[in-house]
């Protein structure tokens, strides 16, 4: 699961707030509902151009079912209620839904007006939907068009609005507090996009960056666990730590890939930009004086950030090393199977299964990788010749 962005500093942002308003003014001058809209279905929604925020109208190419956003990138559902009574690693790892969910939630349905043949949502609750399948659809479209991977073979996964989370104590269940935050959950194969807060300046469903991000967790649950849960079931905390941060790094990187913009993650919290945008400003040796409180999201952002940096090399670019780490990524998966309940393990791992699928760009992503971990133990066991 994603870092709580419910927690840390306090922000003073009324940008979401403005926004609801604003939505609200606009609707109210959209006049009476023209009809039923029809596909192809465009929508006038918040949308993302190169880490640029505005109101525009948007094309859902996918979309069979407007009022329950139903197409081929799947059937939205809200209500759910998850288990957090047990747990977060049990049910991190578990396939069985019945242990992980109170209830796997329904159908939604959304509220628009139609005008000029556009499709406005009526409320913020409609945007954020169609906001979240217009951003995974233009994510899954990156993917097929760009890589060799067939959606209609391994499936995609599920899509939860909103979901509550409820714990039990002494036979009373309580329903917990869950904002602000995003989740890929292997094993059951959902994404899970919690309730907004007022201090999102762009809801986090609507962040371009933050969709693709949770995305790629699910390209790095395909290609390196082969969608096997048990390889996340780790006893060693050194090499849980580390595949955790290796997980969260490449999902970032992927999250750039998509998107085009190094600064998504800091148009929802300025607390996401000091922490998560690229390039960080911290390396492995300054990591303890990081203004980072994130943990492992930290050293995986050393890792994105050096991967950033190779693919704005002369002659690279970040489709050219994504394609180079989803290559990767079963080598490196290979050799994590073979050595990680037996040993501690680091970013070594990654990082010479990367540089030895390089080929002729070794020398440089070398030069760059020692840059970002500069540490005497990382520089010196790189393979670099």
């Amino acid at each position: 699961m994603d870092r709580n962005l419910n927690s840390g500093r306090r922000h003073s942002s009324l940008n979401f707030r403005s926004l609801a308003l604003f939505l609200q003014v606009l609707l109210t001058a959209c006049g009476p509902r023209e009809g039923e809209a029809s596909y192809p279905f465009v929508a006038r929604i918040i949308s993302s151009e190169q880490g640029v925020y505005r109101l525009s109208n948007v094309v859902l190419s996918t979309l069979e079912d407007i009022r329950t956003v139903r197409g081929s990138v799947g059937q939205m559902r809200g209500n759910a209620s998850l288990r957090l009574n047990q747990g977060s690693e049990e049910i991190k790892v578990s396939s069985d839904p019945d242990l992980i969910y109170e209830d796997r939630g329904r159908a939604v349905q959304i509220d628009y007006l139609l005008k000029g043949g556009v499709i406005v949502p009526q409320n913020i609750q409609s945007m954020e939907m169609l906001g979240l399948y217009y951003n995974l659809e233009r994510t899954i479209a990156f993917w097929s068009s760009n890589f060799d991977i067939s959606f209609d073979e391994i499936g995609l996964p599920g899509i939860l609005y909103n979901p509550k989370s409820t714990s039990e104590k002494s036979g009373v269940k309580e329903e917990l507090a869950q904002v602000m935050n995003a989740a890929y959950i292997p094993g059951v194969k959902d994404l899970w996009f919690f309730k907004t807060s007022p201090r999102e300046k762009v809801p986090v469903k609507m962040n371009f960056g933050v969709v693709a991000h949770e995305f790629g967790h699910f390209i790095f649950d395909y290609r390196f666990a082969s969608f096997d849960p048990s390889i996340y079931t780790i006893e060693n905390s050194v090499n849980e730590r580390a595949l955790s941060g290796l997980n969260e790094g490449l999902a970032d990187f992927f999250a750039y890939m998509v998107s085009g913009s190094p600064r998504e993650f800091g148009n929802s919290l300025p607390q996401l930009a000091e922490e998560r945008n690229l390039p960080v400003n911290w390396t492995w040796n300054s990591l303890p004086e990081a203004d980072c409180q994130g943990g492992y999201y930290c050293e995986g952002s050393i890792l994105a950030s050096a991967l950033y940096e190779i693919a704005n090399l002369p002659e690279q670019n970040a489709l050219k090393v994504g394609r180079l780490i989803y290559a990767t990524l079963p080598l490196f998966a290979a050799r994590w199977k073979l050595y990680f309940r037996t040993e501690n393990l680091d970013y070594h791992l990654f990082l010479n299964s990367f540089l030895e699928t390089a080929g002729s760009d070794q020398v440089e992503y070398c030069r760059v990788l020692q840059k970002w971990f500069n540490s005497e133990p990382y520089r010196d066991g790189l393979a670099c010749s």
